[in-house]
């Protein structure tokens, strides 16, 4: 006797690219003396996803963890048909001192010009995000930060309620492989972040979730 009422399993999601990932998802990173030990061959799990949203354009930023907690940011960058993976670290005021020295660092918000700083001291823990110098690459522009994933809807309108100001700052080295960024919100609080460019190839062994 046939059985017409059996259920049917439902396919397994697909997650064929990076872009695609969502909450829940996990991915390995290549192992290649390019990373510092915490991240290379390590797999990470995304545990939250977040917008920026600038005034033609946007980005979706995944906030990834390492199994011994090490939280990192991911942007996935296309330039001349080319995809890029942007790894980013939060550093800290007395980090960023030990880095570049405070004085030299101020320049960046004091000098009208675009602002060129040197690294000072590179500690053993960021070598692999750290580029000898900066150049900064454009004026400070503002942006939206948005605590939501907006892959499959429409943004809020610019400049409209509903995101967290804030102004951002962008030095590149001469190779494009670093990045210094820094984020002015609302009320003065200030965050810095070294971010290393990578191949997107260097994301191998995509991990689905048990998200939809």
């Amino acid at each position: 006797m046939f059985n017409f009422f059996k259920s049917k399993k439902e396919p397994e999601r697909q997650l064929n690219h990076a872009s695609e990932l969502k909450k829940g998802d996990m991915f390995t990173v290549i192992d290649s003396f390019a990373y510092p030990a915490w991240l290379k061959g390590q797999t990470l799990r995304v545990i939250d996803i977040q917008t920026y949203q600038y005034q033609h354009s946007s980005d979706t930023e995944f906030v990834l963890e390492s199994d011994s907690g090490q939280v990192v940011f991911l942007q996935i960058e296309q330039e001349d048909g080319e995809q890029w993976a942007n790894f980013s670290i939060k550093v800290q005021r007395d980090e960023v001192e030990d880095i570049f020295g405070l004085d030299q660092f101020a320049r960046i918000f004091d000098e009208e010009s675009l602002t060129h700083i040197t690294v000072q001291n590179i500690p053993e823990r960021f070598t692999q995000f750290l580029a000898n110098s900066y150049q900064q690459s454009e004026s400070p522009f503002v942006c939206y930060f948005h605590n939501k994933d907006y892959r499959n809807q429409a943004l809020p309108r610019y400049e409209q309620e509903g995101g967290e100001l804030c102004e951002m700052i962008c030095l590149e080295s001469d190779d494009k492989g670093f990045g210094l960024n820094i984020e002015i919100w609302d009320g003065g609080e200030t965050e810095v972040s070294l971010t290393l460019t990578r191949p997107i190839t260097d994301i191998v062994d995509l991990f689905p979730g048990d998200a939809k």
